[in-house]
């Protein structure tokens, strides 16, 4: 078992000025969707977060600014995978 890890569950509007080891969108194309002018800026506070490692989950489509950058991640568990 790991001791000293935690993990904390933030909101993006929380996030600002913050860093983080690792940041996960969940359900990334929610706001892109119901909220396509708050989606640039929920997506450059997010990412810009992240100091090693940045992870992206979405429920439908992954959303077309994502796919400009898709080249920089891996391409494991791309598609339409399900757990």
């Amino acid at each position: 078992m790991l001791t000293g890890w935690r993990c904390e569950w933030f909101d993006v509007h929380n996030i600002k000025g913050l860093e983080f080891e690792a940041v996960f969108f969940v359900g990334i194309d929610r706001p892109a969707e119901h909220m396509p002018d708050l989606f640039h800026r929920f997506l450059y506070v997010g990412v810009t977060r992240a100091a090693t490692y940045l992870g992206v989950a979405c429920e439908g489509v992954l959303p077309p600014p994502l796919g400009q950058i898709r080249q920089h991640f891996s391409t494991e568990g791309w598609g339409t995978r399900r757990l």
